[in-house]
């Protein structure tokens, strides 16, 4: 399980957090976020995914305002998964990494050269995914593309897919012409989260 853990690639930061480290407080313990009654409902839906004797299909689209937990839940349901079914899981930043590593295997002289299909690919099977901080792509015809090409084998393949965004419905179903958001539909809950933003609280202290 330890080694799962290193490959799923979770932030330190969120790394071995789990269901009693999602609070639906505020930070000074009193006031309720606004956590949607269906973000409390997902952390119940994680004891079903987990103690189900089938594998979890049907996973959740977490959006709404910054800060409200929600890379933090998603990260929690991808460690409980993980511990409780000894299973591959990933965590995928799509702000950072990804799209720079699909550039790079279209250089000769970077390690990943020629892997483009192979990296979309190995994300597809891997059971358990989180896709963080999707939308905030360049919205380049290349990388709505490539998104939706990874969502669309995940959805072939009905992986357990996680999404996190500070968009709105909305502006996800602008993409690619409304085929990610019409998969995403099918592929997940949608759980929005709105609320106090706990950066922001922690930051005037």
């Amino acid at each position: 399980v330890t080694r799962l853990f290193k490959q799923a690639e979770i932030p330190d930061r969120f790394r071995w957090k789990f269901r009693s480290d999602f609070s639906a407080f505020a930070p000074d313990g009193h006031t309720p976020i606004v956590v949607e009654q269906k973000a409390k409902k997902a952390l119940d839906l994680v004891s079903w995914v987990v103690g189900s004797d089938e594998e979890p299909q049907r996973g959740f689209l977490f959006h709404g305002t910054p800060g409200t937990g929600k890379t933090l839940l998603g990260s929690i349901i991808l460690n409980e998964l993980i511990l409780h079914r000894a299973r591959a899981g990933r965590f995928l930043n799509l702000s950072r990494k990804y799209f720079q590593k699909l550039r790079d295997t279209y250089s000769q002289d970077s390690e990943h050269y020629g892997r483009t299909w192979q990296i979309v690919d190995e994300l597809c099977k891997i059971p358990y995914l989180v896709l963080d901080d999707f939308g905030v792509q360049r919205g380049t015809d290349w990388e709505t593309e490539m998104l939706y090409d990874l969502v669309d084998a995940r959805y072939g393949e009905q992986r357990f897919t996680m999404v996190t965004t500070n968009q709105t419905l909305d502006e996800i179903r602008e993409l690619s012409g409304g085929r990610i958001f019409s998969r995403l539909t099918e592929m997940c809950y949608s759980v929005q989260m709105n609320g106090t933003d706990y950066r922001q609280y922690l930051r005037s202290d």
